[in-house]
């Protein structure tokens, strides 16, 4: 079923409660702009979702809110692509793609969404030990880790502000952050190697987007 048809589902209050809080759940499986589990962290904060109708309501808002910001996002460029084609301009900006759908949240709440899966990955990246990776990779991915954690720590320490040069230091070191991950995903056998470094590119995409915002001029 749709995201309309979940949302429908929710508000209807002649389905039992249980089935409207499945159906939130439902329609943040159908838009999920931090991942279902980030997603899901940040609708929470609504309130106690599973028994609080107010709360539910509250958090079906946060995810609508977001996906018609994002859906307008879509609309626009998607305009804008067409005019471009009818110059010759073929090719979209990779950096504007990768933005458009990448990690992030749109709209409303985007710096306290953004900055909350931020913390919420960090809790877990920070307690774990360095994975095992293969060895002729090791020395370049512990100091990428060092160099990004850096970055990420002083982002949450500074209530999701970043300033120019350590901004840069992610972006520099985006491209190759996304070669390993490739490389420990397949063919490797790296599992937590794979999960550590997946988790670092998550949180590296989330900062780089949140301090991208208002250079794309988009709403949020």
């Amino acid at each position: 079923m749709s995201f309309r048809v979940y949302a429908r589902r929710v508000r209807d209050r002649d389905v039992p409660f249980v089935r409207r809080h499945r159906a939130l759940r439902d329609a943040a499986g159908c838009y999920h702009p931090l991942g279902f589990d980030g997603t899901w962290a940040h609708l929470r904060t609504a309130g106690d979702v599973r028994n609080d109708e107010a709360a539910l309501l509250r958090a079906l808002e946060m995810l609508e809110a977001s996906r018609a910001v994002w859906l307008t996002e879509m609309e626009s460029f998607a305009n804008r692509r067409r005019s471009e084609k009818a110059m010759h301009r073929r090719t979209p900006r990779q950096e504007e793609t990768r933005y458009l759908h990448g990690w992030r949240w749109p709209g409303p709440q985007a710096k306290q969404a953004m900055l909350s899966e931020v913390d919420r990955l960090w809790a877990v990246h920070a307690r774990a030990p360095f994975p095992d990776v293969p060895s002729v990779d090791k020395g370049d991915l512990a100091e990428l880790d060092t160099w990004l954690a850096g970055c990420i720590s002083t982002y949450l320490a500074n209530k999701g502000e970043l300033d120019t040069d350590r901004r840069d230091i992610l972006v520099t070191n985006l491209p190759e952050l996304r070669r390993h991950v490739a490389r420990l995903g397949y063919p490797q056998v790296h599992f937590a190697g794979f999960d550590s470094f997946r988790r670092l590119l998550k949180m590296t995409e989330l900062i780089v987007n949140d301090t991208a915002r208002e250079a794309w001029n988009y709403s949020g």
